[in-house]
Order: C-alpha cells, then structure tokens, then sequence
C-alpha cells in the first residue's frame, strides 16, 4: 500500500494550483502487468474500470488470435505483449489524485527489447512511453501532465462517410481484392481522395489488411476480429498515461491494491456464465473450456450480443455495462466480501 505524506500532498496541491484555481481530482484508476514490473503507475498507463475492461476482454480473444501470428497481423502485437502473455499477470487498483488540465495520451508499453512504436532498441523489463496523439504539434503530449485518452473515440470503429465511399469505389473498386493493388490505387489517387474528404481511417478500412477483418464488403468476416472491435463500442471508458515527469506535480498515488489476474478472471467468468440467458456455454460439454472457439463464442455472444461477430455497424447486445463494470470491480471488494485476495509488495 503507498501512502501520500501530508507534506507530500500540500506540495501537490500547491503545484497544481500555481497556474489558478484548484484542479485537483480524485480517479480510481487500474493497470494490468507482470507482477515483476510492479505495482506503482510511474511511467504506466491506467484506465478506469472501463477503460480497462476495454483492454482485459481482449484477453479471452488470445487462444483465436494467436492461433496464426504473422509479422504483419493484430497477432503479432498482442500475443508478443508481456501485458497479456506473461505468467505472472496481477491487476492493480490505484486512487490518485491528478490534475484536469489533461494533455495528449501516451502509450506506455512494457519493453521486449524493442519498442513497439519506434522499433528502436529499449531496456527488457522497462515501461517505454511513445506520444499517441496525432497532432504536428511537437509539445502535444507534454510530460508534465496527465494523458487522457477516450477509447470510444480511439479505438472504436468509424464509418466511410458516402462522398468518400463514392469516390474510393470510383478510382479502386477494380483493386479493392488486392491489398498490395488496392493500397497502390490509393496511394495513386491520395489527393483526389483528399478533397473527396477521406482520411487515413478511410484507407484503411477499404484494403484488406491483418488488422482489419471485419468488413463484410472483405470476406471472410473472422469473429474475433469483429469482437475485438467491438468490444470498445460496448465498454466505452478512459485511458490515462502518468509519466514520471508528472509524479508529484500533476499526479500523485493515495493508495495500491493488487490481485491476482487468475482471480479477477474467474469473478468475470462467473458473472458472464450467469448472464448466459441462452444456456449457450452448455452446449460446449460439461467441462469449462475457455480455449475453445464455443466457449469463447459463447462468451462474446453473452456480453456483446450475436451480432458483434458478423459486422461492427449492427446494434450490439448482451449484458448491460453496468454489469460488466460490476463483475470487474466486485474482485476489488474486501475478501470477506468475496473479493480477491490482496497481494503485497
């Protein structure tokens, strides 16, 4: 458990409130990592209970994502990411105090040896932090603050409005199948295509492409592509990035709880089995098979709805988010009440 001294907080306070007017909040806030990379949010990205539910439910995708990894897929990223693979896995609850006056969001990734933004060389067991906010301003993400990241906005799916959806079938419909033909029909035609309004976004949902395989238009349509995507439609939240130039002047940590990761993903298994209306997860025998391409549908269908696997336009389902989040934060309850077992540093 960290503790801020009373001396500690005043000088936060006082930092803070220097440029007029307090703007001090407080946030609950939770990161998933390694035991071995601990517990403290320096140089880490958090997410509210939301935001990071937005991040763990991918993990039930890995034992289908992971099946066939290639340099050039989603794959290559999440099933190389200590984040998600690592043996010791913990979660840890942080209530902070941080200031509003927010910036760009960085992303802090844990090092393998290279970074998986930069590709430049990086220290093994090192959280390595890259600006993740598109902006030609070079001080869009100032270390100083707290980044803030919306990860409806961020990571959820967006549509080809119909001037740019004209215009990319008029140049590159004959290309579209191809991705190597249909990226060079883009590239031919970019500015054209420009004052037609399309964006990057734009280019990359018209080619097929590892990373996007979940466009109808682009069979086949994989399932887990579609979850992934779908997953930030549903859970919404926010992400945020504490660098450590910010630790004491526009963040600071009141207090750490840290679980087992195993644990966490028991109580969320066992409040999604519960809401399976549709007796589904029977269906996939009698012994409980979280690897198996049944129950993982079965698990998906049950928070998203059957439709999040087929397209990421079409109303979702399932369970409400406001269970979601419960199942999430029940783990972090006294374990007299049910919840998790603390584990210390």
């Amino acid at each position: 458990m960290a503790i801020v001294t009373a001396a500690t907080l005043l000088l936060f306070i006082s930092t803070v409130s220097a440029g007029g007017g307090n703007t001090l909040i407080n946030r609950t806030v939770y990161h998933l990592n390694p035991y071995s990379a601990g517990a403290y949010p320096r140089n880490m990205d958090t997410g509210d209970a939301l935001g990071d539910l937005y991040f763990y439910l991918g993990q039930f995708l890995l034992p289908l994502e992971c099946e066939n990894v290639s340099p050039e897929s989603r794959a290559h990223f999440d099933c190389d990411n200590p984040e998600r693979v690592s043996k010791d896995l913990v979660v840890t609850r942080v209530r902070m105090t941080m200031d509003s006056r927010f910036t760009g969001y960085s992303g802090c990734n844990l090092c393998n040896g290279t970074d998986p933004f930069s590709r430049k060389p990086c220290e093994v067991g090192t959280y390595i932090c890259d600006c993740e906010t598109r902006s030609s301003d070079p001080n869009v993400c100032n270390k100083h603050y707290v980044g803030l990241a919306n990860v409806t906005q961020m990571f959820g799916p967006t549509s080809t409005n119909p001037t740019c959806k004209s215009a990319l079938n008029q140049f590159c419909a004959a290309d579209r199948h191809n991705g190597t033909d249909c990226e060079a029909c883009l590239k031919h035609h970019a500015l054209q295509l420009h004052n037609q309004s399309c964006g990057e976004e734009d280019f990359y949902r018209y080619c097929p492409s590892p990373w996007n395989n979940c466009n109808p238009e682009l069979p086949p349509v994989v399932p887990w592509g579609c979850w992934a995507s779908n997953i930030p439609r549903k859970t919404g939240g926010y992400w945020y990035s504490t660098l450590k130039e910010g630790e004491g002047r526009s963040w600071e940590v009141q207090s750490l709880k840290t679980i087992n990761e195993t644990c966490l993903k028991k109580t969320i298994v066992a409040s999604v089995e519960k809401h399976d209306t549709k007796d589904c997860f029977k269906g996939c025998g009698p012994q409980r098979n979280e690897s198996s391409s049944c129950w993982i549908g079965c698990f998906f269908d049950t928070i998203l709805g059957p439709t999040a696997k087929q397209s990421t336009e079409l109303p979702l389902g399932g369970m409400s988010v406001a269970d979601i989040e419960k199942s999430w934060s029940k783990a972090f309850v006294p374990e007299a009440q049910g919840g998790c077992p603390e584990i210390k540093y």
